[in-house]
């Protein structure tokens, strides 16, 4: 089992990298909102049936090969038959593992794409080379705009509406919400929630060009109060009526 501890504790030193990346703000394991927090359990969950399976088959692996290996020239292992029970059973395991999985998976993806609250706030997000702007509704007047930065309201659901200008970009925010491809001529819907106020940070996931690594984009969730002085601001500034 030598082996399966080793690999177990090189797969641990890789998670131990994932949740440090998050005093930047864009660790998986550490989510801020539902929706995350459904992306962050769901991986937990796959990760424990994926240790078996590793830890199982690897410890295995490095079994047979210590205990069957050639002593000298003329050592010949014992050649054993096929056994028609176990056979079935180590294909049957891992088809019980995968379709768990599957429909686990299955489960979650109507929650995470489908809003919680269709008459909830909603922001248009368009990306184009190289950056994210947002439109804020400002009934009877024309759309309120922000640059590389969205402002949401804390313990609110928001519905993104997301388009694209000229490429394939992706919008990914981790501590809120997975990612989701915006395309040209097409609109794809999200939606994120912020436990509580506070800055989160995020990316274009997709490789959209020579300044891509240039595509951020910050989220700021506010209280309610400060969310409405801000927008009244907004709308005061852009000259909305």
């Amino acid at each position: 089992m030598s082996l399966g501890l080793a690999l177990l504790g090189l797969l641990g030193t890789g998670v131990s990298a994932l949740a440090d990346s998050s005093s930047q703000g864009q660790s998986i394991l550490d989510p801020a909102g539902p929706n995350a927090q459904h992306i962050s359990d769901l991986w937990y969950i796959v990760l424990v049936p994926a240790l078996i399976v590793l830890v199982g088959v690897g410890g295995a692996m490095f079994y047979i090969a210590f205990k069957y290996r050639r002593k000298d020239e003329s050592f010949v292992p014992r050649q054993i038959g096929g056994n028609n029970a176990l056979e079935f059973t180590w294909t049957l395991i891992p088809a019980i593992i995968l379709m768990f999985i599957f429909g686990l998976t299955m489960t979650q993806i109507g929650f995470l794409r489908n809003t919680p609250a269709p008459d909830a706030y909603h922001v248009k997000v368009i990306g184009q080379q190289w950056a994210w702007s947002f439109q804020y509704p400002n009934p009877g007047g024309k759309p309120l705009t922000t640059f590389g930065t969205l402002y949401i309201p804390a313990a609110s659901v928001v519905n993104l509406d997301l388009e694209s200008k000229d490429v394939i970009h992706s919008w990914s925010v981790p501590r809120l919400a997975g990612r989701l491809d915006a395309f040209p001529g097409k609109h794809n819907k999200t939606w994120i929630e912020a436990n509580d106020p506070g800055t989160y940070y995020g990316q274009c996931t997709e490789f959209c060009g020579l300044s891509h690594a240039a595509m951020t984009v910050t989220v700021i969730a506010m209280s309610q109060g400060d969310y409405d002085k801000w927008y009244a601001n907004l709308k005061h500034t852009q000259g909305g009526s």
